[in-house]
């Protein structure tokens, strides 16, 4: 009310006098209606936390216990992609190659999270068709492989050695680790890591449970599920995997046959498509002795690349990370730059450090990047830690960086539209504004920072960062909460904007 006063005042006030008086205002104007709807969204027991940057003057626009350290969940996937970026640069590519080294094959992966990743396959263009499916990539290899003459293997050995071998980080939730979400994380990656099942109705008592993507007839496989077809029997079903094995059990009911995938993590996934590989080069007529993993001591492989190589862009990379919020690329990115910038195998270890180093480069600023505390690369770890106004300080490096912001913000869901923000904001007036930003969701966390774009291009970085929610239905209120804040931020840019004659 009070803006719509000053839009009326006819005094000749010099323009830039008039801006100033309008400017103080809406900060103003802005932080008390954020603690408004703070209060009124009545999340007992939680801590919430909003940090909010002009982004071109890096001015502190709102600072709600910025400074707390706070569990940012999938939100720290800005760090990482963010360095991923700031290291390998705009150009890199994750390159997965097959050498045929004497009789032996050499599959020479690089961290790739993309190679064979379902979602990629459906857009891959391979001549004048658009899709394919698991089993067709696989013999694309095989045919390239096959018509470069090969009719005997000594061993398809698949070299993983650019990152480390400890495929689970110890603070992952141990009893998810079944989950997609929980995904391991390998020098060789496959398939997103992540076996599809696609459960029948049986003729007994049991579903028929064989039909897999890929498809891996040496699965051990126990049937508890059941098949019951009453009015209020329906589909549940669902898998577990006996840690470190690729041992699987089915349970719940498979009343009508499954169209869309039940998933299920597969362990040592290396090791996995050494010996899918295998089986489908066999199956080609090709003669294979054996197959595994590359030994610590042995030499790199050289020779003929046969294969044709499969490339997965860092553009591609950190969209499936922040858009999609895929943690399998997310901490394949951390292991990348862990090993591009210390030369050993990729780890959790020395990939953190490397993101922290990065943020100290790029905040110049030791009170803020002090301020974050990185045990993963996606989130899932519950040891994460960071503050509001690092993070929005972090992102208002990428604002008019000329080398990498553009990828890297247009790697961002977009409110109502896109990715894990497609669903959200269908209701919320953002007066015209564009809000790129990354959720974030583990247990009692619910988290959401990004950009607010006003027409006039003029930009802000937000974080909200909410923690302790412990009550039931609090994770919504928290959602709803995110999204009424950012209404008032732009509001309040699109007001300013308005008043100064920029209708």
């Amino acid at each position: 009310m009070e803006i719509a006063r000053s839009r009326r005042c006819r005094a000749p006030v010099p323009v830039i006098a008039l801006a100033l008086l309008l400017v103080a205002p809406a900060g103003a104007g802005l932080r008390d209606e954020i603690e408004i709807e703070i209060r009124r969204a009545q999340l007992s027991g939680a801590t919430v936390a909003v940090s909010v940057r002009d982004a071109e003057s890096g001015a502190v626009l709102i600072d709600e216990n910025a400074g707390v350290l706070m569990i940012p969940a999938s939100n720290l996937k800005l760090f990482t992609s963010g360095a991923a970026l700031h290291v390998l640069g705009p150009s890199f590519e994750f390159r997965t190659r097959a050498i045929l080294d004497g009789e032996r094959l050499v599959i020479v992966g690089d961290g790739d999270p993309g190679f064979g990743d379902p979602e990629l396959l459906k857009l891959m263009q391979v001549g004048d068709r658009t899709g394919l499916g698991v089993e067709e990539f696989l013999q694309m290899w095989v045919t390239a492989i096959r018509e470069a003459g090969v009719t005997h293997l000594a061993n398809v050995t698949v070299d993983d050695r650019v990152f480390d071998r400890n495929f689970v980080h110890p603070s992952w939730p141990v009893d998810q680790l079944n989950r997609r979400y929980c995904a391991e994380v390998a020098g060789l990656n496959f398939h997103g890591n992540v076996l599809y099942c696609y459960p029948r109705p049986g003729r007994g008592h049991r579903p028929d449970v064989q039909l897999f993507e890929p498809a891996a007839p040496w699965l051990v496989i126990t049937n508890r599920a059941t098949t019951d077809k009453g009015p209020h029997d329906r589909n549940d079903a669902w898998i577990a995997r006996h840690h470190d094995t690729n041992d699987l059990t089915f349970y719940g009911n498979v009343k009508f046959p499954y169209r869309t995938p039940t998933p299920v993590t597969a362990h040592d996934m290396p090791a996995f498509f050494a010996r899918l590989l295998a089986d489908r080069l066999v199956g080609a007529g090709i003669s294979v002795d054996g197959w595994g993993v590359a030994d610590p001591a042995m030499p790199p492989a050289t020779g003929r690349v046969l294969a044709p190589l499969i490339a997965t862009p860092i553009s591609t990379a950190v969209t499936r990370c922040n858009r999609d919020s895929q943690n399998l690329y997310a901490e394949a990115l951390l292991k990348r730059i862990g090993h591009a910038l210390t030369n050993d195998a990729g780890s959790w270890v020395n990939g953190a450090a490397v993101v922290r180093h990065v943020v100290h480069e790029r905040l110049k600023n030791s009170k803020l990047a002090v301020k974050l505390v990185i045990h993963d690369g996606s989130g899932l770890s519950r040891e994460n830690r960071v503050a509001a106004a690092t993070l929005t300080a972090w992102l208002n490096t990428f604002h008019g960086d000329d080398r990498v912001g553009e990828i890297f913000i247009d790697s961002l869901a977009e409110a109502g539209r896109s990715g894990t923000l497609s669903k959200r904001f269908r209701d919320v007036d953002l007066h015209g504004t564009s809000v790129r930003g990354k959720s974030g969701y583990i247990r009692s966390v619910s988290c959401l920072s990004g950009y607010v774009t006003a027409p006039n291009q003029q930009r802000r970085s937000f974080a909200i960062l909410i923690n302790g929610l412990n009550e039931a239905g609090s994770v919504a209120k928290a959602k709803r909460l995110q999204e009424r804040i950012l209404a008032s931020i732009a509001w309040d840019m699109t007001a300013a904007v308005s008043v100064m004659g920029g209708e």
